[in-house]
């Protein structure tokens, strides 16, 4: 992920990147250029989307999950990402002249990489706490099998949760009923 010197406005933003074969995040007038993604990074997200896919095929289509390219709003500061893995609830919003970024998001996840760490923990929740119907934040690292992970309680306050870690412990969402054993997360990916 390089981040590139263009400045645009969101809307000159959202014109450019509907005419882009590359995908690009805009944060604070600025293009963030998203570059490829490691194997590892790929099968931790094919793991999570397939286990999750499976589990909300029971919600009877209530809930729906997306990977990698469905775009989410910030209303802090007109931010624009593409979380790895975003589920939402029910009816879906969406920006009137950008109808593939999504406004309602329930529950996003962020597969870290070196090159993204520091940003998806810092720069990226600060602008996803922002986001009112957003409940979870979860980071899965690929570098070792642990899964973090933040809720918004009904008070509106984040709550930080004690990470897991190991194959055989296993990571319980707080706005699904589903629980996932890290050793399936994790397969195929050697750590």
């Amino acid at each position: 992920m390089a981040e590139a010197t263009t400045i645009l406005s969101p809307s000159a933003y959202l014109e450019w990147e509907a005419a882009q074969e590359e995908r690009h995040e805009y944060e604070n007038g600025k293009l963030i250029i998203m570059g490829g993604s490691s194997r590892a990074h790929n099968k931790i997200t094919s793991n999570l989307h397939g286990l999750i896919w499976l589990f909300l095929r029971e919600t009877e289509g209530t809930m729906n999950i997306y990977q990698a390219d469905m775009r989410v709003h910030s209303p802090l500061s007109d931010k624009y990402f593409y979380p790895d893995l975003v589920l939402t609830k029910r009816e879906e919003h969406y920006l009137e002249n950008a109808p593939d970024t999504l406004l309602n998001p329930l529950l996003l996840i962020e597969v870290l990489s070196e090159s993204t760490a520091v940003r998806d923990r810092g720069s990226k929740f600060e602008a996803y706490r922002s986001i009112g119907s957003l409940r979870e934040y979860v980071l899965v690292a690929q570098d070792q099998s642990q899964i973090e992970g933040f809720f918004r309680n009904d008070a509106g306050e984040w709550i930080i949760r004690e990470p897991v870690a190991g194959q055989d412990n296993a990571f319980s969402f707080i706005t699904l009923d589903l629980e996932l054993k890290l050793g399936e997360v994790y397969q195929g990916v050697g750590v």
